[in-house]
């Protein structure tokens, strides 16, 4: 699984998304079209768009066809992607043709008959109409089970044909203009069906065709409320303060001096100021003149402008980092997002919980009227979030952090957005959890793709204490305790990614290094053996099951292992190297090879162009252990400078041990387990 792809693609989803937020339109504000067939010999189109009433700039997705009120004329239900969502096409024509439709029952094949295609035949005309009766059509859409043809005023049927799923078909008889009939599989006749008396008539609704202007005025309240993400604001001495404060409401209030709007609404304020402390709610204006001006200037510009009005609410400065999070805000709560105008303002819980949001300026008896609604009931809440009449089918959804997550995400910004996440805590509802536990799995992948390891770390570690099955965190927050070589903290990830999934060899290889990498070789030797019996041809594998082996004094086996890593890689560096350092340095008699250790280890020291610090460490002791030691002492000597350059302390303290043996004339020989 390519990871960077994968993100590449969200990316862009996240690009499209936010054109979409921003007003923009797939179909680029093109108006529907309607076309009709003309007929003949040759294909020929007309467009009626604007005569028949269908050209509407609507941003459509699916037309769903359908004889709503029976009365042989179809009519269109379309859905949008805006507004309005879904839209139906009344078929008013006023044409004088005559139409059959037909709904059929399947006996011996689906019981909708799915597939059936039915041949209608006209007196007087070799030309058929056929029609197939399908499952879904276009995008999301069903049209209507009804077979339904349209037939010319005065047209007689000289037959009607149905070709049912799985190949056999029937002549129908008994089917007449200007009615509806069912037809059973296998019957050989049409049932004539009766329209429902109690049709209810269709209201009119006068049809809007251009799109209506936004308005720079708005009251947005939120059915369900979220936490306003972490956020400072300017101090005038240039001191950055958190925007929330929890225990009592609060309006964050954008401004600025040249705004006429501002201005008056600040003056109501104040002069009502009395009414609003006894609300309890605490108002924070902040200035957005000359944003990127240095803050002396912007201070020099606002204080006199407020100490003039004598405005006695909490006042600052914001800046571009904040105005950024207030973007984020709004993007995640309003799905067709404008950026704020000035004044904007936004209505904040005792919670620090997002409660309503204004574009344009608020008068004070709406504050009064929304600071008592902050208390209200789910019921009530539901309907001052509503912008129409209507009856909730279901919802509004309950507020979770996955809208602004994915802003936060869009922006770039997957430590703000796990912060926020951190605002969330783990409730009872295993399903809450989960949802949550996902949304840290989405940041931590994030992080990690922008190597900020370490929260991403966190991250993975949170998604499974939320859903300890949640096998994808766990296994990424394992390879990156692998990677960053905190091999006692991988283990027991590792370990339960294993039972979990088995036949993954990658994860048990990382597990089996890990454990080497803790001197645990009796359970690494257990995985290794098993990776070895599964693919013979693993050269890793049975490298590394060698390693252990020789710790756990089984250095014989080992030598056959290295051997036969060997002949699979012969120019493996790896194995080279490991069977040149267990031949050079066991103490073993049967093992102990001198001669063909310095052969493999200036081969090992050739192809690495003695680069490696292990490869001359090994080729040292292969020197040491000819009698060599005046070449050995040089060797280990630039294997030093290349530990000392890593910064490598444990190496480098090794070599120095082992340079004093071999100025003693004395060979290094590895202290192991005897060899059984």
């Amino acid at each position: 699984m390519n990871l960077n792809r994968i993100f590449a693609y969200r990316k862009a989803w996240k690009a499209l998304n936010t054109m979409l937020e921003e007003g923009r339109s797939y179909s680029g504000f093109e108006r529907n079209c309607a076309f009709l067939n003309l007929g003949g010999g040759q294909p020929q189109f007309a467009d009626i768009s604007g005569a028949c009433g269908l050209d509407l700039m609507d941003d459509g997705r699916a037309i769903a066809v359908t004889d709503w009120d029976f009365d042989g004329k179809l009519d269109f239900w379309i859905s949008n992607r805006t507004a309005p969502r879904i839209r139906l096409q009344h078929n008013r024509s006023q044409t004088r043709n005559n139409f059959v439709s037909v709904s059929l029952i399947g006996k011996s094949c689906n019981r909708d008959a799915v597939g059936a295609r039915v041949e209608l035949l006209l007196e007087g005309t070799p030309s058929k109409q056929i029609l197939t009766l399908r499952a879904g059509e276009g995008f999301l859409a069903q049209s209507s089970k009804w077979i339904h043809f349209g037939i010319a005023d005065g047209a007689q049927i000289k037959g009607l044909k149905v070709f049912w799923p799985g190949g056999k078909s029937e002549e129908i008889a008994g089917v007449e203009p200007g009615h509806f009939f069912m037809v059973e599989q296998g019957s050989g006749k049409a049932r004539k069906w009766q329209v429902p008396t109690k049709v209810k008539p269709l209201q009119t609704i006068p049809v809007a065709k251009d799109i209506v202007l936004p308005s720079e005025s708005a009251r947005i309240v939120m059915a369900s409320r979220l936490p306003f993400p972490e956020a400072r604001y300017l101090e005038f001495d240039g001191k950055k303060t958190i925007v929330v404060v929890r225990g009592r409401p609060r309006l964050i209030n954008l401004w600025a001096t040249w705004c006429a709007p501002c201005v008056a609404e600040m003056d109501s304020w104040t002069k009502n100021q009395a009414t609003l402390r006894e609300l309890g709610i605490d108002i924070l204006a902040l200035s957005v003149d000359k944003l990127d001006n240095p803050i002396a200037e912007r201070r020099a510009i606002v204080k006199p402008f407020l100490k003039k009005r004598k405005f006695p609410f909490t006042t600052g400065l914001a800046d571009a980092g904040f105005l950024e999070v207030l973007e984020v805000a709004g993007r995640a709560q309003i799905d067709k997002y404008e950026s704020l105008p000035v004044p904007s303002s936004i209505l904040l819980d005792a919670k620090g919980r997002i409660a309503v949001i204004y574009k344009g300026p608020v008068e004070v008896k709406r504050l009064v009227a929304d600071v008592a609604l902050l208390g209200a009931t789910k019921k009530v809440l539901n309907v001052e979030a509503s912008h129409f009449q209507g009856t909730w089918i279901e919802g509004p959804w309950p507020a979770t952090p996955t809208g602004m997550l994915d802003k936060f995400m869009s922006f770039g910004q997957p430590e703000a957005a796990k912060h926020y996440l951190d605002q969330f805590t783990v409730s009872g509802d295993e399903r809450a959890n989960r949802d949550l536990a996902e949304s840290y799995f989405i940041v931590g992948s994030e992080l990690r793709f922008q190597k900020n390891f370490n929260e991403s770390i966190k991250a993975f570690a949170h998604a499974i204490k939320l859903d300890s099955k949640k096998t994808r965190a766990r296994l990424e927050l394992a390879t990156l305790l692998f990677r960053m070589q905190r091999y006692i903290e991988a283990v027991p990830h590792l370990r339960k990614v294993v039972i979990e999934q088995p036949q993954v060899h990658n994860t048990r290889k990382m597990l089996s290094l890990s454990l080497i990498q803790t001197n645990d070789h009796v359970n690494a030797a257990r995985h290794l053996h098993y990776l070895s019996l599964i693919n013979p041809e693993d050269t890793m594998a049975k490298l590394w099951y060698g390693h252990s082996l020789v710790r756990l004094g089984r250095a014989t086996e080992a030598e056959r292992l290295f051997r036969e890593a060997l002949n699979l890689q012969p120019d493996s560096l790896l194995v080279i190297n490991e069977l040149a350092w267990l031949l050079a340095t066991h103490t073993d008699a049967e093992i102990y090879n001198p001669v063909e250790a310095l052969k493999f280890a200036e081969q090992s020291a050739k192809v690495s162009k003695k680069s490696n610090l292990r490869v001359l460490d090994t080729l040292a002791a292969a020197q040491a252990a000819n009698g060599d030691f005046v070449v050995a002492v040089k060797t280990v000597d630039a294997a030093i400078g290349l530990a000392l350059a890593a910064k490598d302390k444990r190496m480098m303290g090794l070599l120095q041990e082992r340079r004093e043996g071999y100025l003693k004339k004395r060979p290094y020989r590895e202290t192991l387990p005897v060899n059984r």
